[in-house]
């Protein structure tokens, strides 16, 4: 074979192979190219559902909701929640405004009830969170209610001896992060509508302001504070609509009781009688009547140390309903509770036998008990 077409040959070869090498490095360029641009697309589709849909690392709450009806307009709707051994509520005001007060206790399974619950009724933005007091079966899932789901307001307990590892410093670490705003809650502070057309109101009855003579904010933030004088720091919010009222406790003992117990004797109904304006100009007189109350969430989960007969005497309410872990160590709620609210003549709705309960109240006044089941 002459020496040229040898030459030929393997020139031929050499530039194939060249070729080849140089195809090959295209490839792993397109490759690398196509794979750096999914990643990419994954990023801003990942970022877009972070801001717009859920965040990342609660998007395990859009699954196994809960069914429930949607709210019909006009209406009002307290959840009690199925939290387990805690309290948490949602309250869809008849304006479309959404408040959660309380989150349940630091379980998984209590922080998923919550927050599966609220993406069931669509809620994108809680208007008001109320945490009653600090304690971890309150507070447990308020950290993640609002990374989950933000809020524009919180309502919170004055307290300054908290753990920094607690339910109740996450919850303000959470709240600082999302830039809610705060207000410490005290006697006489309201909220009212932003409009006229569905009217209502919410007023704290309790705890007066740190530094008022009798406060138990002053008395639960004391060197020698016990859990009894921290439950009677609680929270204590009147809400009424259509001539309906509902009282939530959270878990304030017999002696926060007797004090309003003494007090509304003293002053009668104009002790929490109060002129407020309204967003639309017009002034309102907002007057809570303790004993014509109509709705009561049991304090403290049904405790023997709450529910007093002397106070029960009082408010008697056409209904109470009871938050409380079903075979809970603690006897809640206990037979003495039960009894004594059976004595004022109010039916009794409890979570740890029926789940989460919800109260509607109508646009004319009336209204229904729905239980859920476990």
């Amino acid at each position: 074979m002459p020496m040229h077409r040898k030459n030929g040959d393997a020139a031929a070869k050499a530039l194939s192979v060249k070729r080849e090498k140089k195809n090959g490095h295209r490839k792993k360029i397109r490759i690398a190219a196509i794979s750096l641009a999914c990643v990419a697309v994954l990023a801003i589709v990942l970022a877009l559902i972070h801001i717009y849909y859920c965040p990342l690392g609660y998007l395990w709450v859009k699954f196994s909701n809960p069914e429930l009806a949607e709210r019909e307009e006009g209406d009002l709707r307290v959840h009690f929640v199925d939290v387990g051994q805690g309290d948490g509520m949602i309250v869809e005001l008849p304006d479309g405004a959404v408040m959660l007060i309380d989150g349940g206790n630091e379980n998984f399974d209590s922080r998923s009830a919550l927050l599966r619950y609220a993406n069931a009724l669509g809620i994108k933005k809680f208007d008001y969170i109320l945490l009653t007091h600090p304690d971890s079966d309150h507070a447990g899932g308020l950290d993640d209610a609002v990374r989950c789901f933000g809020a524009e307001k919180a309502f919170i307990p004055y307290s300054t001896n908290y753990e920094s590892d607690s339910s109740f410093a996450d919850f303000l670490s959470a709240l600082e992060e999302e830039g809610c705003e705060t207000a410490v809650s005290h006697t006489y502070l309201s909220v009212l509508p932003e409009q006229k057309k569905y009217f209502y109101y919410m007023m704290f009855l309790s705890p007066l302001q740190a530094g008022i003579e009798g406060s138990y904010y002053d008395i639960a933030n004391a060197d020698d504070a016990t859990d009894s004088d921290e439950n009677n720091a609680s929270a204590v919010l009147w809400l009424e609509y259509a001539g309906r009222s509902v009282l939530f406790t959270g878990d304030i003992g017999k002696e926060a009781e007797e004090k309003l117990i003494d007090d509304y004797a003293a002053v009668g109904e104009e002790l929490f009688t109060v002129k407020a304006e309204t967003a639309w100009g017009e002034s309102v007189t907002l007057s809570p009547v303790l004993d014509e109350l109509d709705f009561l969430k049991v304090a403290h989960h049904g405790s023997s140390s709450s529910s007093s007969e002397s106070f029960l005497s009082l408010v008697q309410p056409e209904a109470a309903f009871i938050s409380a872990g079903a075979d809970n160590s603690y006897g809640h709620p206990s037979v003495q509770t039960l009894e004594r609210l059976h004595a004022a003549g109010a039916d009794i709705y409890r979570t740890d036998e029926s789940g989460s309960i919800v109260l509607t109240i109508s646009r004319d006044g009336t209204y229904q008990i729905e239980t859920l089941g476990r």
